[in-house]
């Protein structure tokens, strides 16, 4: 995939593949990233590039995510979501990929879950335990390690938020969780919606 034309995600590219090549141990890396994507969130050419982005999540469990950059050999991706009003997310997991999540514009609420039957993750009934939750709003960056059950709930107002991966969904498998039944069912995860951030 071709690098983004918006000189600003070009560089935060650059940044990331050096931080890859930098370093080795996961969470140095992730945290690494997650401070070179600060900046970004508050570029004011990226924040006028959102005027473009067509809506991606419009209701559960249809969410799809746009993609701007794969990365050709380190595989991160960068991505980004749409968010209609007062949206919630079904609780899933990000399966063993690191993701962090940065709102540019409006607000959300992350819910995090943990898993307390100690069941294997890709087999149910699972028995969840809300563990925390807290406000995003614009410039807040959400570091979802894997295997992080969690949930997002929109704001009254749309919500943008960039994100960066260290795989595609659809590569490796992620699951939803009902915290009511218990079931445990696997998902290729958002769809994929290639998209020309310039």
């Amino acid at each position: 995939m071709t690098m983004p034309t918006l000189p600003a995600a070009e560089r935060f590219v650059k940044q990331v593949r050096a931080i890859y090549a930098a370093e080795r141990d996961e969470s140095t890396r992730w945290s690494r990233i997650r401070d070179a994507m600060e900046p970004l969130l508050a570029e004011p050419g990226l924040k006028a590039s959102i005027k473009t982005w067509p809506a991606t999540v419009e209701g559960k469990p249809a969410v799809g995510n746009l993609l701007f950059y794969e990365d050709p050999e380190y595989g991160f991706v960068l991505n980004a979501t749409v968010r209609n009003p007062d949206i919630v997310t079904s609780v899933h997991d990000h399966g063993d990929v690191w993701t962090l999540y940065g709102l540019i514009e409006g607000h959300e609420t992350m819910y995090r879950y943990e898993r307390t039957d100690g069941g294997a993750r890709d087999k149910g009934p699972a028995t969840l335990k809300l563990v925390g939750k807290h406000a995003l709003g614009p410039g807040t960056i959400d570091v979802v390690p894997p295997g992080m059950i969690h949930q997002e709930h929109a704001g009254p107002a749309p919500s943008v938020a960039f994100i960066v991966r260290a795989k595609r969904p659809g590569t490796f498998p992620q699951y939803f969780y009902d915290p009511q039944t218990g079931d445990v069912t696997p998902t290729s995860g958002p769809k994929q919606i290639p998209f020309v951030l310039a």
